[in-house]
């Protein structure tokens, strides 16, 4: 019996940064799905050639497990496999942008993913501030000094 692979916790992928966001658009889908085997959706996946991309399980594995592919059309596949075992349809508007135009599923999905590829790997937590030259942070403590801070009465 295939596993159902689990979203990676915050030691893995970080809360806050675009690769967390691309990892739980594509969790969103493959529950929808019913977190199927990864061995349904490449079978699918091989099964449409129409697809511009394709994927092993391996590489799903990969995909849900953190890591981002540098190509969109390997995410278009295995998305387009999710939508298709899920009551979710590609082109369903998400949610409208700022200028009330139509945003999909895909579309969703797709800016999740160029943004987790653009996002510098190494970059710092977004939770904890950026070190910043702060001199009162860093003086020295001043000296001892015979000034006494009792009231004179």
């Amino acid at each position: 019996m295939p596993r159902i692979i689990r979203m990676p916790s915050t030691d893995v992928v970080r809360n806050g940064t675009k690769r967390r966001r691309f990892i739980e658009e594509m969790f969103r889908l493959y529950r929808a799905a019913g977190s199927p085997a990864l061995r349904e959706i490449e079978e699918w996946i091989r099964a449409n050639d129409d697809l511009k991309g394709t994927a092993s399980t391996e590489t799903i594995r990969r995909i849900l497990r953190g890591h981002v592919p540098p190509r969109w059309h390997t995410v278009e596949a295995i998305a387009l496999a999710f939508f298709a075992a899920s009551d979710l349809e590609p082109g369903q508007e998400r949610w409208t942008d700022n200028i009330n135009e139509p945003f999909s599923n895909m579309d969703a999905l797709r800016q999740a993913w160029a943004e987790a590829v653009e996002e510098d790997p190494a970059a710092s937590d977004p939770r904890v501030p950026n070190n910043f030259d702060d001199p009162w942070a860093t003086a020295p403590r001043p000296a001892a000094s015979n000034f006494n801070d009792e009231p004179p009465f």
